[in-house]
């Protein structure tokens, strides 16, 4: 983007070479802003050292683009190791910053290098500078080249407007947050991106028209920085969720009509495929109510870890994409493995024996399981088991809670506090539902009779009482299923990991050295 101040600055710059640098110090806040000068490094780094795998694998935008100490270009090092000791920086050695202006004179070099700069401006020259479009491009240019910016004596409908500006020549567009306590602050709170009100003792407009309330200003560090957080990662992963589950089990009748001749008929029972939601919602619901990657005091020393939000790290196109191809993955893994041992009679019992023992010899048929609902309803029982397999390794933080969970003694914890979420929501949430709920819907068959409505008669008896086969493929396949996605992970997280996984590393050696400490401490003492 080139901007009117900008493209006035560049110019004076590019008549002026040959003579006396200029010092003035609105020349130099807006410096930076000439194109192609501050931050363009790009040039200091060899793309072609970047290896397919890099690309591929690689979720972390410096990676992928080339940018580690790996691809810097020889020349480049060669300066490096050349001025090692002189203080200089890549960003020096790669001509970000114009040193021959600097050292010849001191005075703009210190200005340069350790000014700060602030902006105060009143309402009163902001009525004749908002609303044109030059002026309002000079006034940002102005105002991006300064530390801070204070804005005094504005309308209400100035401070939007500010916020507008900010979101009108930023690219890309950033996520904006407008915080205020009065109802002087509605119209900002309204048009940035995220509004966040005070409530205090000049009412609660502000509260009632932003999207989230503090008591004080502090707690804006822990609600950005640390829940926000949080809950953006969380949300990003319910999100991937609640599309992949959906488009798995559409892929498992997509693949089935192969088999069907492409008539419409579906391989799951009516009310088993209507009731797959509410089998694999509790899993996904205590993922994004619990899950959490870093702990708080971790984020509060290191806010850095903040960026992978700002960069959209975890639902960025490429993130996406590897979802997508798991879905391919995961049905056609799920549903053949599954096709290849039932098919031609092999869900059939070929003896009296295990499961068959207490089975009557007078009804040979009951072993046998070559039906579409009893084929049909074993896939989908293995897929529920993935899904669930998934959400647990897909967990940073699994709640395991504390045993026993009810007590009666005074002074403990209460249930909520001791309760293992996560392992309560796959397993009794998910796994122990939906077996409950296939022996329920049998029994209301059974009760009712056979009919178009409830036609699902002994289907879950044949299935998990008489045939050792559905237990076998109920563990074997959701754990070769997930073992694909598990590997690619592996192999992402020890090769190409992202910064977000480097701070989980440091956090977990921090943790295990804070357990070793007392013993340590313990075993010196005399």
């Amino acid at each position: 983007r080139s901007i009117a101040l900008a493209s006035m600055t560049s110019h004076q710059r590019s008549m002026s070479q040959g003579s006396a640098p200029v010092v003035d110090e609105d020349t130099l806040s807006i410096e930076s802003f000439v194109p192609g000068q501050k931050g363009d490094i790009s040039g200091s780094f060899d793309k072609k050292k970047r290896s397919v795998l890099e690309k591929i694998f690689a979720t972390d935008k410096e990676t992928r683009h080339g940018r580690l100490n790996k691809h810097v270009r020889a020349e480049v090092k060669l300066k490096i190791a050349s001025s090692h000791g002189d203080g200089q920086t890549i960003e020096k050695l790669a001509g970000v910053v114009d040193e021959t202006d600097l050292q010849s004179n001191p005075s703009q070099m210190e200005q340069a290098t350790n000014s700060q700069r602030a902006l105060v401006i009143e309402g009163a020259a902001l009525k004749h500078l908002l609303g044109d479009d030059v002026l309002e491009e000079m006034v940002f240019a102005v105002a991006s080249g300064c530390d801070s910016v204070i804005a005094c004596r504005v309308s209400p409908k100035q401070k939007a407007l500010l916020v507008r500006l900010v979101r009108n020549y930023v690219s890309p567009t950033p996520v904006t947050l407008a915080i205020g306590d009065g109802a002087n602050d509605v119209g900002m709170i309204q048009e940035a991106h995220v509004g966040v009100g005070i409530s205090g003792l000049e009412g609660q407009q502000a509260v009632n028209s932003s999207d989230f309330a503090i008591a004080q200003f502090r707690y804006l560090e822990e609600l950005v920085l640390i829940h926000g957080r949080w809950d953006f990662i969380r949300m990003s992963k319910v999100v991937l969720f609640s599309f992949y589950k959906n488009v798995v089990l559409a892929g498992h009748l997509i693949v089935f009509q192969c088999f069907a001749l492409f008539s419409g008929t579906t391989v799951f029972d009516q009310w088993i495929l209507a009731m797959f939601n509410f089998v694999c919602f509790f899993p996904i619901v205590m993922l994004g109510l619990f899950d959490r990657d870093l702990d708080k005091d971790y984020v509060r020393r290191n806010p850095e870890v903040f960026s992978s939000s700002r960069r959209n790290e975890h639902l960025t196109v490429r993130f996406i994409l590897r979802w997508v191809a798991l879905v391919i993955i995961h049905v056609f893994v799920n549903f053949f493995l599954n096709y290849g041992a039932l098919r031609r009679q092999g869900g059939n019992t070929s003896a009296f024996d295990g499961l068959m023992g207490g089975a009557s010899r007078s009804q040979p048929g009951d072993g046998e399981g070559g039906d579409l609902k009893v084929f049909g309803t074993t896939i989908y029982s293995s897929l529920v088991v993935t899904l669930a397999l998934k959400v647990l390794y897909e967990t940073k933080s699994v709640i395991i809670g504390r045993w026993p969970p009810f007590t009666c003694k005074k002074g403990k914890e209460g249930w909520s506090n001791r309760l293992a979420y996560t392992w309560v929501g796959i397993s009794w949430g998910s796994i122990g539902f939906y077996i409950f709920s296939v022996y329920m819907y049998q029994l209301v068959g059974r009760v009712s009779g056979p009919g178009s409505f409830f036609p699902f008669i002994y289907v879950t008896h044949h299935m998990f009482d008489l045939r050792s086969i559905t237990w076998m493929l109920f563990l074997l396949v959701p754990v070769t299923a997930c073992l694909c996605d598990v590997t690619g992970k592996a192999f992402g997280n020890l090769y190409y990991p992202t910064q977000t996984q480097i701070h989980m590393e440091i956090a977990s050696q921090e943790k295990a050295r804070s357990k070793k400490l007392p013993k340590e401490i313990v075993s010196e003492s005399p």
